[in-house]
Parts: C-alpha cells; structure tokens; sequence
C-alpha cells in the first residue's frame, strides 16, 4: 500500500444546516480553473477533532483532521468495518482505528469515518469548521448484546 495523496479532511460547517454531508480530503496541491468573485453557495471548512478519548496513540483534541488516500496494486476491494477491529476472513488490514462523526446535536449532517488509532494530528484551528467526535453505542435502540451502553466502537479498514 503506498500513500496517493494527503491533506486535510474538509466538510461544511457543523451548525450548518445545508452543503455536503460526506468529509473529502483536500489535496496540498490546490489548483484553480475559473475564479470569479465570491459566488452564492456553500463553502468548505477543516475538519477537526473533539475529543480527549484516550484509545488514539496521539492526543488529536481540537486539532485539525489529516486525511491520506491510500491505494493497494492487487486489492481493488475497501471496506470499513465498523464496531470491530477485525476483517472478514480473506481481507486484509490497512488500519485498526476508532469510528468518528459530528456531533449528534450539530445541525449537520455527516458521514461515519474510520480513524486510524495512530493518526497525527494537523496544526490547531479555533474556526468552526466540521468536527469528529468518538462515536459511542448506545443499548437503546442497539440491542445491549454484543453493544456495551456507552462504550466507544473501534473500526477497521479492509482490503482484498
């Protein structure tokens, strides 16, 4: 597996209550096409983290979200498993991490991302940009088994 391309994961903003739900990652190396002045529209934000879990090898709160697009030669298949840190039997593991997403009481709506237990944190940012929060099960509505009541769910990504 080798690394495509970084940046920063970027979304709408989190009291937002329109624009894009899915968190993309932004390229280093921005280029522009047609640039007239500020149109109507949505705009994009950095992402970064709340949180103060402690399940992460690098303390990320309030740091801004690093992201990297991975690719593999002989594995065309990706999967995110979530609530687990094990692949199906014949995938293979790019990464263990913790499941993350907005806030459930932002106005914004946003996608569930697997974040890498190892991830670096990028510079700080005081904006209000999107942010990523652990995401904790809860035995209502989730049946109590297997789900602990409140205990953070880990994640991995898979190949094959």
């Amino acid at each position: 597996m080798f690394l495509w391309l970084t940046g920063y994961m970027a979304n709408s903003q989190y009291t937002a209550s329109g624009g894009g739900s899915n968190f993309i990652c932004l390229t280093n190396n921005v280029t522009y096409d047609t640039y007239p002045s500020p149109q109507e529209g949505t705009n994009i934000y950095g992402t970064k983290y709340y949180t103060s879990f402690q399940g992460f090898k690098n303390n990320l709160n309030e740091h801004l979200a690093l992201c990297a697009v991975c690719y593999t030669a002989y594995r065309g298949s990706q999967i995110m498993v979530p609530a687990t840190k094990e692949c199906p039997i014949g995938w293979t593991v790019e990464y263990r991490g913790y499941l993350m997403s907005g806030h459930y009481a932002n106005h914004h709506s946003s996608e569930f991302v697997c974040v890498d237990e190892e991830a670096e944190p990028g510079g700080t940012s005081f904006g209000d940009g999107a942010v990523l929060y652990v995401v904790q099960g809860l035995c209502d509505p989730l049946s109590c088994k297997p789900f602990v009541n409140g205990r953070q769910l880990a994640c991995v990504v898979c190949t094959k």
